[in-house]
């Protein structure tokens, strides 16, 4: 092989470098592939549910991942670009609401209580949820608790009427009046419901000889929350 031979060859092999390096290079820098929690947040943002798994998978010869999400409406497969996070392809793949048993009327009640003070509690079988009224603040509150979940599906304000229905207290008059006399031995004269900051409650009016005494007992637990006593003015 001569000279210039040889020069020729070597030209082509350096051309061929080339190339075949830009084409890499260029390959390798049409964009960084997202990180893994990065691309959740992205799905998370778009889908409400729980994400199962993510992996980075070499689909349509790009990069993708494919994400499997469970939602209330069924578990789907999600794949999106790896460099964009664009949601390419979408496919549910189960459907309806995972099978399972519903969480408890006091596990309900429990989660509702971070609400305000429970009132009532029921579940609806015709829509899965746990029906929960609760006092806050003055303002009573109507929550859906998803059954299965124990995600609160809505929280709306009870409007109130002119004259609003006697609460439906799990302490009934007669209770009050027993747990009031244990605190304070006497004659009852009066007996009323009243709102306490939100929580309702029995003012039980009691009268000695000497005194006039006041007993605020929680309409709901039937605990005691005040004793107050007075002496009777004398004539």
């Amino acid at each position: 092989m001569n000279k210039k031979t040889a020069m020729i060859s070597g030209i082509i092999v350096v051309i061929l470098l080339l190339v075949f390096g830009t084409r890499e290079w260029v390959n390798g820098n049409q964009g960084s592939t997202l990180e893994k929690e990065k691309m959740n947040q992205i799905v998370s943002a778009k889908y409400p549910g729980e994400i199962l798994s993510t992996e980075l998978t070499n689909r349509e010869d790009t990069r993708q991942y494919k994400t499997v999400l469970k939602s209330e409406q069924g578990v789907y497969v999600i794949w999106s670009d790896a460099v964009s996070g664009e949601i390419l392809d979408m496919n549910r793949t189960e459907h309806g609401e995972p099978s399972g048993k519903r969480i408890t009327k006091d596990e309900a009640e429990k989660i509702a209580a971070k609400h305000g003070e429970v009132m009532s509690a029921e579940f609806n079988e015709e829509n899965k949820v746990y029906l929960v009224s609760v006092q806050n603040e003055g303002k009573t509150y109507r929550l859906e608790i998803n059954g299965k979940t124990g995600g609160i599906k809505s929280k709306n304000e009870v409007e109130s009427r002119d004259e609003p229905a006697e609460p439906n207290t799990k302490i009934t008059e007669e209770d009050a009046k027993q747990i009031a006399l244990k605190e304070v031995k006497g004659t009852i004269t009066d007996i009323e419901l009243d709102d306490e900051d939100g929580v309702i409650v029995y003012e039980v009016e009691i009268e000695t000889k000497t005194k006039e005494a006041q007993v605020i007992i929680n309409a709901f637990s039937g605990e005691v929350n005040s004793v107050t006593m007075e002496t009777k003015d004398s004539d």
